[in-house]
């Protein structure tokens, strides 16, 4: 049983080496090999590439099987490396999108996002004042209001205060935590609630947090794409077309997952009250602030941890 529980982790493992890593390694490799070979002037010479191929192919050496695994070698070893640094920097690329926005760079983003969203509520505005004294004309009065109201929505749902939409949506909930739920600081008091998770949540909540890990990784790819084209520019292009599919991608998985962090927080608010010994006949508020209180009682200072 052992044995099998073992292999089944090897299996997983492997898997994902497969597909986070060399997979996605193997591809920038290749364009890589492709890029150097054919250059800026003659970037879509697939003949040209094709010829360099049967050449090496006709060489004695590359019938050699210490040549072929050589080369099959570091060819894995390049893919993986690079695969690793596309998940470093996907990690920094999480960082990057969840940042506050308080210095500059980061602070004109925030500031020129902010300018867009006011922009757009005093257009809606406009645009309802408008229709409510139009006396013809109303169907695309109400058209433009509408019109308006998804621009808007598209800005996001409140004035923004992050760098990125998906900053905004991981402080609403945390924010949904603490007026909801009493829970004032959610990091302080998640691990604990993780412990009492439904097993089915947990599932649902781990495979969010890879879906949105898998679109950093995926912008990470992106970027990596870019200094390809010193040798090929072509590959700018790939680069741009990955960085826009993972910026699509990752506010859904970002709103996914900050929704089940609500979920869990509105779910089993009590069942970390009862496990703490804390009464739950209050209202959620009240026992989510008798929790935060505790946990920072029982929390080590920053004096008896340094």
């Amino acid at each position: 049983m052992t044995s099998a529980f073992l292999a089944g982790i090897g299996t997983k493992l492997a898997d994902r080496w497969l597909n986070a890593l060399l997979l996605p390694g193997l591809l920038w490799t290749a364009l890589l090999v492709t890029g150097l070979h054919l250059g800026q002037d003659h970037p879509f010479a697939v003949d040209r590439l094709g010829d360099w191929l049967d050449q090496l192919a006709a060489r004695p050496a590359a019938h050699a099987p210490g040549t072929v695994a050589l080369a099959a070698s570091a060819v894995l070893l390049v893919s993986t490396g690079v695969g690793l640094l596309a998940g470093t920097l996907g990690g920094l690329v999480e960082q990057l999108w969840a940042l506050p926005g308080d210095l500059p760079p980061a602070s004109w983003i925030r500031a020129w996002r902010q300018r867009r969203w006011d922009t757009a509520g005093e257009q809606l505005r406009t645009a309802i004042r408008h229709a409510a004294r139009a006396t013809d004309a109303a169907r695309t009065r109400a058209a433009q209001v509408r019109a308006r109201q998804r621009r808007r929505s598209r800005l996001g749902p409140v004035r923004p205060g992050h760098t990125t939409r998906i900053g905004d949506r991981f402080a609403l909930a945390t924010l949904h935590a603490a007026q909801n739920n009493g829970l004032d600081d959610l990091p302080l008091a998640w691990p604990r609630l993780w412990t009492v998770l439904s097993a089915e949540l947990r599932t649902d909540l781990a495979a969010a947090r890879d879906t949105y890990a898998a679109t950093a990784r995926l912008a990470a790819w992106g970027l990596l794409y870019f200094p390809l084209a010193a040798a090929w520019w072509p590959a700018a292009l790939i680069g741009a077309a990955v960085l826009t599919t993972a910026a699509v991608r990752a506010f859904a998985a970002a709103d996914v997952l900050a929704d089940l962090i609500e979920t869990a927080c509105d779910l089993h608010l009590n069942d970390l009250a009862d496990r703490l010994g804390i009464p739950t006949t209050t209202p959620a508020p009240d026992t989510g602030h008798a929790i935060s209180g505790r946990l920072r009682t029982t929390a080590p200072s920053t004096s008896d941890t340094g």
